[in-house]
């Protein structure tokens, strides 16, 4: 991070400093009390459960600086030798202003990624195949939420060359701010789906919200928006993303594996070590995966779109993608017991799911094809309808030649789907009531050359079961 005064946290946040040196010099800028020391500015959040206004005294000992919205912080300042508080009416929009301002201090291209689904996987092939000609700065771990994309600026360094974002939001108004944090004059907006719908009531909602990503993107900067253009996303989001909010021309591009988009998969094939595409762009070239899936080759596509608007070399980029594999719990196969655990429990969404279950079909001929579901949660009155939306698509792939051998739930949503799936077809299901259930039944249940799929939302713990069969 670049030095800055506290002189400048007064400016940027329209703060006011009671007591300290205006002078005194900000090295880092911490949310983590554990963290601060000599040189940080403390943000002291206001969560739910903790109020981290608490912990000022320990961090003025330490030697922070401080940011404050209870006046009284002063008086234990001045007893420590005047170190610096500021006062703001809320630290976390404080926090967030000067995150905006210190992101303003280079000029650089900023990559925003959005969407229902799939912004973790796309950020990293994006990434992958960036880095390949620039110094890059990426998204670490989950910091993509009105706290992460801020804490995220302050990574920005005088040699960084390009900045790829993860722009998450679950509440209306939440992409706005980190629109005017992050500032990204390219985007990606992967998908509309119906993830935190109990929220913000339909997709048509959903497309708004994440459609505020567009604001700074525009031709000045060499900047436009790709859109996932697979479905009915193109028709989607032209009539719900705000583009009378862009301050500049912004051009749009619609990618995926349907004929009308502009950058275009065609020729998907499953192959030994993975699968492989023909990708039609500014060049046409075979593309080679080393992961399954349907929504991986659109990741892959938006990656090379955005490797070829940026001039990195074709042949990198293709040798960056056929490298990557997925990360802990986001799609990583692990072979137990004689047979293979596909672990996507980070998170889900009804849409995710649907794309793991055509996925886990690719992932070879032999074995039988289990699934353990647990709850997507945040879709509010539509929980059920939606839960039995994914047991409809079962059916429907069973229809196709695509018959899972089982279907085992977690959760009272989770139970609807195999509640559907009962009711259309002879497809074995199991409803469990926890974890350690689901866990002991796959543990009966598979047989050496199975393919096991386990995913559902964070908040379920789905980790849980895939540690106990692996153990």
């Amino acid at each position: 991070m670049l030095s800055f005064c506290i002189k400048d946290v007064v400016c940027a946040t329209g703060g006011e400093l009671l007591c300290g040196d205006p002078r005194t010099v900000v090295t880092d800028v911490v949310t983590d009390s554990r963290l601060a020391g000599e040189g940080a500015l403390f943000v002291p959040i206001i969560g739910e459960r903790v109020d981290a206004h608490r912990f000022i005294p320990e961090v003025l000992q330490a030697g922070s600086a401080t940011f404050t919205s209870k006046r009284e912080a002063a008086a234990r300042a001045e007893d420590l030798s005047g170190a610096a508080v500021v006062w703001v009416e809320d630290t976390l929009a404080a926090f967030q202003k000067l995150a905006s301002w210190y992101r303003q201090q280079f000029d650089i291209p900023v990559v925003g990624i959005t969407g229902s689904v799939g912004k973790t996987t796309t950020k990293e092939m994006v990434s992958a195949v960036l880095a390949t000609k620039y110094n890059l700065l990426k998204t670490i771990g989950n910091l993509n939420s009105q706290i992460g994309v801020a804490q995220m600026m302050f990574h920005i360094e005088r040699d960084t060359e390009i900045a790829v974002f993860e722009m998450g939001m679950s509440m209306p108004g939440e992409m706005a701010k980190l629109v005017e944090i992050a500032r990204p004059q390219t985007a990606v907006v992967t998908n509309i789906g119906v993830s935190h719908i109990g929220n913000l009531g339909s997709r048509e909602a959903i497309a708004f919200e994440k459609g505020h990503i567009v604001k700074y993107v525009g031709s000045s900067h060499g900047g436009m928006c790709y859109i996932c253009g697979n479905e009915d996303l193109p028709a989607l989001t032209r009539d719900n993303i705000p583009y009378e909010l862009c301050v500049d021309d912004c051009e749009t591009i619609f990618y995926g594996t349907e004929s009308g988009c502009r950058i275009l998969a065609t020729d998907i094939q499953v192959t030994e070590s993975g699968q492989s595409f023909q990708y039609h762009g500014r060049q046409n070239c075979t593309v080679e995966l080393s992961v399954m899936g349907g929504h991986n080759v659109n990741n892959a596509v938006v990656a090379l779109a955005l490797g070829e608007q940026f001039g990195v070399d074709l042949d990198q980029a293709l040798e960056a993608l056929r490298q990557y594999r997925p990360f802990s719990m986001r799609g990583e196969r692990l072979d137990c017991h004689g047979y293979h655990l596909i672990d996507d429990t980070y998170n889900a969404s009804p849409d995710s799911i649907n794309s793991n279950i055509d996925a886990l079909f690719d992932y070879g001929t032999e074995g039988r094809k289990i699934v353990v579901l647990g709850d997507v949660l945040e879709l509010g009155e539509q929980k059920e309808s939606l839960h039995r939306g994914i047991g409809d698509f079962i059916l429907q792939e069973a229809r196709k030649g695509k018959k899972l051998s089982y279907v085992i739930s977690v959760g009272e949503g989770a139970s609807y789907i195999c509640r559907q799936v009962e009711s259309g077809s002879d497809i074995p299901t199991r409803i469990c009531s926890s974890n350690e259930e689901a866990a002991e039944f796959v543990r009966q249940l598979a047989q050496p050359g199975d393919w096991v799929l386990v995913k559902g939302s964070r908040g379920m713990h789905m980790d849980e079961v895939v540690k106990k069969v692996v153990m």
